[in-house]
């Protein structure tokens, strides 16, 4: 037992003599380690828009389900989704032979009118000599000059009727009410048409904005005429939009508001396409740090932090970029002196300079 206890007590004194020996040598050598020159600045508090971000979607604001004012088999219906069309341009038209058997009838009841009025207006005449020479009772004469009435009323009527069949022909051809693209087609050649049925649906790219839906909080301080960051997929940057049109009723469901946002003109952004919309509400306090303090070491996110003059590599979680600078939202404190240039080549333990002595705190 005496000599298990002397082997241990010999083990102990001779880990304390290599670990002072050890600590010296790195105290050794840190002192003969070359000094890295680099500009640091302490972590202090900054100020950062407070935002809000809504989901919405693109809409048109000019859009249309066409359909035909007249009954009738499609024909002629060769566009195709997706397809841009001028204002006036041919959609589809409308078998038109059932309008033009009805434009016959009429223009037949039509004629039978005005041989009917003539031959009426002829009696009519001829009694009414006969009845000046007293040759027929005022009776009779009344009762031709009514038939001539009723037979005049007629003939307008049927001329009416005839004019109506005719402008009915018009609408056997329909054409693009506006400039747009035809976004879905609702029907196919040969289907029988009417009115009320849609056939495509047609809508105005140059004419988008942005729908969304926010909180009753947000709603009570945004106003029409306020602006807001939209970001679209498909597109680079990030675009500014301002609120046109809200609605002050809440949906009794979502308990929301729904408002629109107008956007510029763009060419490769479709309606139904998704967005983000971010409101500004005030500014809130962050610790912030120069972009150029961030590095990414093997995928991993840091700043190197000066302790004793030796640089030291801390990982960071990182928030919102504001211009130069950007949120730290963990793995620094505030007032940690964090190098900001001339840290591409650093390394854990690194001996360092401070160029600018007056930010050393």
């Amino acid at each position: 037992m005496k000599n298990i206890y002397l082997w241990l007590l010999i083990s102990a004194s001779s880990f304390v003599l290599i670990a002072c020996d050890t600590e010296e040598k790195k105290l050794k050598y840190s002192a003969f380690l070359e000094s890295i020159e680099v500009e640091a600045i302490p972590v202090i508090l900054g100020t950062i828009p407070l935002k809000t971000v809504a989901p919405g979607s693109v809409v048109s604001d000019q859009k249309a389900q066409i359909s035909s004012r007249l009954v009738g088999y499609i024909k002629n219906f060769d566009i195709k989704e997706g397809q841009n069309v001028k204002q006036g341009d041919l959609l589809f038209s409308i078998d038109s032979t059932d309008v033009r058997s009805g434009i016959l009838h009429a223009e037949s009841a039509y004629q039978q009118a005005k041989d009917a009025l003539l031959d009426a207006n002829l009696d009519y005449k001829r009694f009414k000599k006969l009845y000046e020479g007293e040759s027929v009772s005022k009776q009779q004469f009344d009762k031709i000059s009514l038939k001539f009435k009723l037979t005049k009323e007629q003939m307008i009527a049927a001329k009416t009727s005839l004019n109506q069949a005719k402008s009915q022909l018009k609408y056997a051809n329909v054409t693009a009410p506006f400039d747009g693209v035809v976004v879905k087609k609702l029907a196919s050649a040969g289907d029988l048409s009417a009115p009320g049925r849609p056939v495509l649906s047609l809508e105005n790219k140059s004419s988008l904005s942005v729908k969304t839906q926010i909180s009753h909080d947000l709603y009570a301080v945004i106003r029409v005429g306020d602006t807001a960051t939209v970001i679209l997929d498909g597109v680079d940057k990030p675009l500014m939009a301002t609120i046109y049109a809200t609605v002050s009723a809440a949906d009794p469901k979502t308990r929301t508001h729904t408002i629109k946002l107008s956007l510029p003109k763009l060419s490769n952004v479709n309606s139904g396409a998704f967005a983000r919309v971010v409101f500004t509400r005030g500014e809130r306090q962050t610790m912030i740090l120069p972009k150029s303090a961030i590095l990414n070491r093997s995928g991993i996110e840091g700043v190197f932090v000066v302790e004793n003059d030796l640089v030291y590599f801390n990982m960071v979680r990182l928030g919102e970029i504001i211009g130069d600078t950007i949120e730290i939202k963990s793995g620094v404190n505030l007032e940690d002196l964090v190098v900001v240039s001339n840290n591409e080549s650093l390394l854990n333990g690194d001996k360092v300079v401070i160029a600018d002595s007056s930010n050393k705190q």
